[in-house]
């Protein structure tokens, strides 16, 4: 082979030469005569070498003509591929030696490198030393260090001079990443065979990954190059457990066709987790845009196979992530079907779930996620129910609070439900389930509205209720004289809500404060703005208007704000002058009216509350904040959805209450009273939520359900008070909110996490250090005894730990807590459960868990570790550890 000059082995030759014969001026260089670099070659000394390609005999004398009209420091240099005896002795006798002199491979790759010693490995790789020599880079390589040239650095250099593969580039991972620019497969292609192959086998043989490498490499040179990422997430696919024996005339006819031969079961599935991971990388970083030619040809090359069934087991394709959801639908129409069921029978669907919210694209179908998320959610709590059925409510305030602390979350999950699915099966399976749900729900609002009833009508004084028109008196004065507030209200906000919007504050930095003992809020009756805000704001039974609201302000000296006072009247300003004024202002209470929730009631539109949804909310807190003042979230009535109500016309009253004379119906309830403000102290309002008496809007009030009489009322800070009459909240959430109950098979030795007493504020323990400042959930005087923990925990060696980490790790009883939980989750659990089991906010879950780790990871063992978003425990190593097996 005729190696191809370049300026460095030009350089490097010439030198030589002058080293021997400082006198030559024309050097003739056995080498192609192709010259596609500068003529004139810089060489140390100021001296430089004037390069030119001579074909013929001809052509070498044109050169030598032209020397006389080269500077005398000038060098001549001639390519060319004829011998030396082919020259003639008239020109060999002007050239330096008399001859053509050859380009020693050896010696110039050397000086390429700058090296001073090569590798004897590379002495059996011909093909790796031409290719060197022949894509060498004018100036040459870079200098190897301590002037040594081993074999992996020549062929790193060597794969990014001919293939323009990066140091990054060369384990599975890059080389995939490598492969998506078109440009780089067509620049493989187009290599000569055998240095292809050679690069190839070296690739393969240099990394743990090699068999895997060897069969990208081989998809790359074939038809399917452009398509090697596609096809290994099409691997990916066919090699996941769930499917693999049915994928396996698929994946052989793939295989086969990309590659001329089957791939062992792992170098197959070796090759496919490292796309999805690629892909799965893009996606989080830059969404699919990087991707979305990939995934799109992965999915045509599943239907080439004839395999799209099997789709649901990749997690990175979109038709695997609506084969989930259509999955999930079958499975919940399956259990709707059974004639009972209990939570332990929910384990596929559940599955079902964490494939759906797993999948690399769900941010992309977030709320077909939600949906299904609430209606797995809405499963939990219909297995609970038909479990253990929660008894009748014995009177109106344990019926309130139950719409407080469950159904409220019920309303939340189902009126995302309702919205349905695109795929029709679903969509039935969601249909089927509200049913069922809407079913049960109407036995509680009636229960509420019967009782209810008798309340407003015996003018019952129930001292765990709290009634709109006694909040100023009962919550506002008191917590003034201690707090500068803001009182918000929102009108026409449900519990329902409420929940949406305080768990997305929460989630930006709010802490949530409820009452303690819990007093739930009722409205007037009818639950309407009209009597039920005003008498709020008036802090007496008032039928009014927002006049008589701020007249009632202002006779207390406080300010009060309404819809229409709210919008700045210049740009720049994100609220009115006045009410930032009054916000930083002396005032003790400033009363701000939001009237969002009431609006879209009207207007329609049912996206999940957050409170970048609500108008100004955010603003207003920020202000408030600055102003050093607590915000105090409150509403006057809540309301019903729209979800296929019908309608009975009746314009006496309004679209939820009528106070014709007509007797109430099963569906009705007759409420009588000081405290129903219209209709002369008698109104007739609808308990069934499907009932209306006016057209039809997205939403209702006025009525006696539960969801429109029942007042969220909440306080929010930027950190947890101590007030007396109110605690931090931090997980509201019902269990089957939260996750799956556990499996009676996977709690051990009855390890069973109690619930939080009504009424009662859990105190830190004595021994309570800065590691653990928040309360514990529950007392160790409350948990099981003679468990394998209590012993593990007053075991030699877990004392002597807790004695010499007092200051930085958890005290024992919070550690009871901690373990107590994630025992009876069978040694796994979510920082969500976690967290609602020490009672701390989520953010907090890392850190309580290190101070944890400091006492039980005995001799660095991991017995308790974070994995992402579960934390889990190694049970049977703590008791080895404790020297309890």
């Amino acid at each position: 082979m005729t190696l191809l000059a370049t300026p460095a082995l030009v350089r490097s030759k010439v030198t030589d030469v002058l080293q021997v014969d400082s006198s030559a001026r024309v050097i003739a260089l056995l080498a192609s005569p192709s010259w596609t670099h500068e003529e004139r070659v810089e060489l140390s000394g100021g001296r430089t070498a004037v390069v030119r390609g001579c074909v013929s005999t001809l052509a070498v004398r044109d050169a030598l003509d032209c020397l006389t009209d080269l500077s005398s420091t000038d060098i001549l240099v001639l390519l060319t591929e004829l011998e030396s005896a082919e020259l003639g002795d008239g020109i060999k006798a002007r050239v330096a030696g008399q001859r053509v002199l050859p380009l020693d491979r050896w010696h110039q790759l050397m000086s390429l490198f700058r090296a001073r010693v090569i590798d004897p490995g590379l002495t059996t790789s011909a093909w790796a030393v031409d290719a060197l020599l022949a894509h060498a880079p004018g100036d040459g390589y870079p200098a190897v260090r301590s002037g040594y040239l081993d074999k992996e650095t020549a062929f790193v250099e060597l794969s990014a001079r001919v293939a323009g593969l990066s140091r990054l580039d060369l384990d599975l991972a890059g080389l995939l990443q490598w492969t998506l620019d078109p440009a780089h497969v067509d620049r493989w292609k187009s290599l000569d065979e055998t240095l292809r192959d050679g690069l190839s086998a070296w690739l393969a043989g240099r990394s743990r990954d090699g068999r895997a490498i060897g069969a990208v490499l081989s998809c790359l040179s074939g038809d399917y190059g452009a398509d090697t990422v596609a096809v290994g997430l099409v691997l990916s696919t066919l090699t996941q457990e769930s499917v693999r024996d049915e994928a396996k005339v698929p994946r052989t006819m793939l295989e086969t066709r990309a590659l001329g031969s089957a791939l062992d079961l792992d170098v197959a599935a070796e090759w496919g987790r490292a796309a999805e991971a690629l892909v799965q990388r893009s996606v989080t970083a830059q969404g699919r845009a990087g991707v979305g030619r990939v995934l799109h040809r992965a999915e045509e090359i599943l239907a080439e196979q004839n395999a799209v069934e099997l789709a649901h087991a990749s997690g990175v394709l979109d038709i695997a992530f609506a084969q989930r959801i259509t999955h999930l639908g079958t499975e919940l129409a399956r259990l709707l079907r059974k004639r009972s069921l209990a939570p332990a029978q929910l384990a596929p669907l559940e599955a079902i779930l964490r494939g759906v919210r797993s999948h690399a694209l769900v941010g992309d179908h977030a709320e077909r996620e939600r949906r299904a998320v609430m209606a797995v959610r809405l499963t939990r709590w219909l297995a609970g129910q038909r479990t253990s059925p929660a008894k009748p409510a014995l009177d109106l305030a344990q019926a309130a609070r139950r719409q407080e602390s469950d159904d409220a979350w019920v309303d939340v999950a189902r009126a995302r439900v309702w919205e349905g699915d695109v795929e029709q099966t679903v969509g039935a399976a969601y249909r089927g389930l509200c049913e069922v749900i809407d079913g049960l729900r109407a036995g509680h609002e009636e229960r509420f509205a019967r009782l209810l009833a008798d309340h407003a009508k015996t003018g019952s004084t129930l001292k765990n209720l709290l009634p709109v028109e006694d909040v100023l008196a009962d919550v506002v004065v008191p917590l003034g004289n201690e707090q500068r507030i803001l009182l918000l209200v929102l009108d026409g906000m449900s519990t329902g809500v409420a929940h949406e919007l305080l768990k997305d504050l929460t989630g930006k930095g709010w802490v949530e404060h409820g009452l303690e003992p819990e007093r739930p809020v009722i409205s007037v009756l009818p639950s309407i703005t009209r009597v039920s805000r005003t008498s709020l704001l008036t802090g007496r039974l008032s039928d009014g208007s927002a006049a008589t609201e701020k007249a009632a302000f202002q006779e207390r000296g406080w300010p009060l704000f309404h819809k229409g006072d709210l919008s700045p009247s210049g740009a720049g300003d994100a609220l009115a002058p006045a009410v930032l004024t009054a916000i930083k202002g002396t005032a003790s209470v400033v009363g701000v009216v939001v009237n969002t929730v009431d609006d879209t009631l009207d207007k329609g539109g049912r996206t999940p509350w957050s409170a970048d949804s609500v108008d100004r909310l955010l603003d207003l807190l920020t202000a408030g904040s600055e102003a050093d003042r607590v915000a105090l979230l409150v509403s006057d009535h809540g309301h019903v959805h729209e979800r296929g109500s019908r309608l009975e016309s009746d314009e006496s009253g309004g679209a939820r209450f009528r106070t014709s004379p007509r007797p109430p119906s099963d569906d009705e309830v007759e409420l009588t009273g000081s405290r129903v403000l219209l209709g002369g102290g008698r109104v007739v309002a609808p308990w069934n939520e499907k009932l209306r008496y006016a057209k039809q809007r997205n939403g209702y009030h006025g009525g006696a359900s539960a969801q429109e009489v029942v007042i969220p009322l909440a306080l929010l800070a930027r950190a947890p008070l101590e007030i007396d009459g109110w605690h931090p909240r931090h997980h509201p959430e019902p269990d089957w909110w939260v996750g799956a109950p556990v499996a009676e098979d996977a709690k051990v030795e009855a390890a069973v996490v109690p619930k939080r007493k009504i009424g009662r504020k859990a105190q830190p323990a004595a021994s309570a250090s800065s590691a653990a400042d928040e309360g514990a959930l529950f007392t160790t005087s409350e948990l099981a005894e003679d468990s394998w923990i209590d012993r593990v925990l007053a075991s030699e060696a877990v004392t002597e730990q807790l004695r010499r980490v007092r200051r930085g790790g958890m005290p024992a009883d919070r550690l009871t807590v901690l373990l107590r939980a994630l025992d009876a989750q069978g040694g796994a659990a979510t920082r969500t459960v976690i967290a609602r089991a020490l009672d701390i906010p989520e953010g907090r879950v890392v850190n309580q868990v290190a101070a944890a780790q400091r006492v039980v990871n005995l001799d660095g063992y991991e017995v308790l570790k974070v994995e992402g978003d579960t934390i889990r425990l190694n049970a049977a190593l703590l008791r080895t550890q404790a020297g309890e097996q």
